[in-house]
């Protein structure tokens, strides 16, 4: 049977696991190994800061299901206060790719022609440690599987 997208696992092998190696950090430090299904890609999205960067967001990808925590301020009996509303969310995990400057739509559509090739097999491997990557023009990789809130308020 052919392996394609909702096959596929994508393996980011950031760094040497080691004793230092985390599952989870927000600022992405010491997560030096991660994999997600490809099936599981909410979004991917590009800018350049002088470097080409590449963002793969996966929905379920955290520790903890994403979910909305809802909250805010009741109607006041004459119904003409001002109403507050409160949200907290988890941001869903995501790999930073950097890659070649001006790269940046070619990173994203030759990693989805490879996520969809039948003879690209089930797993994905990019190895930031020894610099072999499934596409052309990556340079480097960073994960970010976040484990704090973010506070969304409205008035």
């Amino acid at each position: 049977m052919a392996q394609i997208f909702g096959d596929k696992l994508l393996m980011f092998h950031v760094s040497t696991v080691d004793a230092n190696s985390v599952t989870n950090a927000d600022d992405g430090t010491n997560i030096d190994l991660a994999a997600f299904p490809a099936k599981n890609i909410s979004s991917m999205a590009a800018e350049n800061n002088g470097s080409g960067l590449v963002y793969i967001y996966f929905a379920s990808g955290t520790k903890y299901e994403p979910g909305m925590f809802m909250g805010g301020v009741t109607n006041d009996t004459a119904d003409d206060a001002d109403q507050a509303i409160m949200a907290e969310a988890f941001e869903q995990a995501f790999v930073r790719i950097t890659c070649t400057s001006g790269k940046e739509a070619a990173v994203i559509e030759d990693l989805w022609a490879k996520m969809n090739s039948i003879t690209a097999g089930p797993v994905l491997k990019f190895d930031a440690v020894n610099s072999v990557y499934p596409i052309e023009n990556v340079t480097g990789l960073q994960v970010r599987r976040h484990v704090t809130s973010n506070t969304i308020s409205s008035d």
